[in-house]
Formats: structure tokens, sequence, C-alpha cells
């Protein structure tokens, strides 16, 4: 792995993202894994009376890969007071190292999101549960990729109005087409906190 490539993803995250972290109802992550770190950003807007949550994130495993991701999605209550759902775009840019061989990743991902907050149904316990998933078919992905799927889900433990731990599973699925079809997959359970401010 260049440690270059994965320095200048970061750098080029935040800066391309300055206005994210000083927004109102914005939320900071990070979560640790066995052998990955995950950071990201994210902040919600009102336009026109639409949550609008946009952000970005970065991942890195030393299990030899690394991925950049910007999202944008609408999500908002629906049916019952505490579950959420919302439908959105997802960028992903990264490589991954197979074999000693690093191939390239960056799909145009359809994302599906869903979390329901236990503190607003009748029991009012402070936990909630969020999943979801992104997808890019062929024609949506490009460079070495040529299908990336990506499904996460937590368990939330809310400490405060501000303060969340949590624990996750991932699974990454991302097929390569250079120079030979190849399938390569991760899992991961991990750890974290996010801050709301």
């Amino acid at each position: 792995m260049n440690i270059k490539k994965i320095a200048l993803a970061i750098i080029l995250t935040i800066m391309i993202f300055p206005g994210i972290a000083v927004a109102a109802n914005t939320s900071i992550g990070v979560n640790v894994g066995s052998s990955e770190a995950e950071g990201w950003v994210d902040t919600q807007l009102d336009p026109y009376n639409t949550p609008l949550i946009i952000g970005a994130g970065f991942l890195y495993s030393d299990d030899d890969y690394w991925i950049v991701n910007a999202h944008v999605a609408v999500m908002d209550e629906v049916f019952v007071p505490g579950l959420s759902l919302g439908l959105g775009f997802r960028g992903v840019f990264g490589e991954v190292e197979i074999y000693r061989r690093d191939y390239e990743v960056g799909a145009f991902c359809l994302q599906f999101l869903g979390e329901y907050d236990f503190r607003k149904n009748a029991t009012r316990l402070p936990i909630g549960i969020s999943a979801s998933i992104s997808g890019a078919p062929e024609i949506m992905s490009f460079r070495d990729t040529e299908r990336y799927i990506e499904f996460a889900t937590t368990f939330n433990f809310y400490i405060n109005n501000w303060a969340t731990a949590f624990a996750g599973y991932r699974k990454i699925d991302i097929k390569f087409d250079e120079p030979v079809d190849r399938d390569w997959d991760d899992d991961a359970i991990f750890g974290g906190i996010k801050l709301s401010f």
C-alpha cells in the first residue's frame, strides 16, 4: 500500500468538506475493529424542509485496503415514531491489495438507509439500531471495479443527546475486472463513538 496515497485521500476529504464540521446538526464519528479504523463526518441540512444528509468518510485496514467515500441522502421519519428511512448516493474511491497487486476501487453507489430509535417509542430506551446498504453494478463502477456492495449495521447506545457509543458489523464485497476477474470481500466487527452537535 502506498502511504502517500492514503495521506492524500485524508487531506482531500478534509479540504473538500471543510464546511461540514461547522454546520448545525453535525455528527463526527470514529470506529475501530481488530484490523481497521474508520472516521466520518455527517451533517443534516434542511433545504425546502427536506432532511438532506451529506458527509464523507475514510476507512483504512492493515489487511491492505483503504476506501474514501462521499455521500448524500434524504432521510426522514416515516410510518411510526422512531423509524427513519432514507435513500441516496454514495461515491467510493480507494485501493485493495490482493496477492501483492493493487486493484483500484471506484463506484457510484445507490444507498438505502434505515434507523430505529427506541427513545421515540413507548419504551423510551436509550438504544437504537441502524443499517445501510450501498451497491453499484458494472455500469456505475469504474477503475478496476466491476461491482461494489457494502452493508453495515450498528447497535447504538445513546449516552446523552450528544454522545453515542455503538457496536456494529460491516461487509464489503467487490468484483474486479482487471487484469482477470477476481472477487474480494472483507467483513469486520467494530466499536466506536459518535459525537453530535
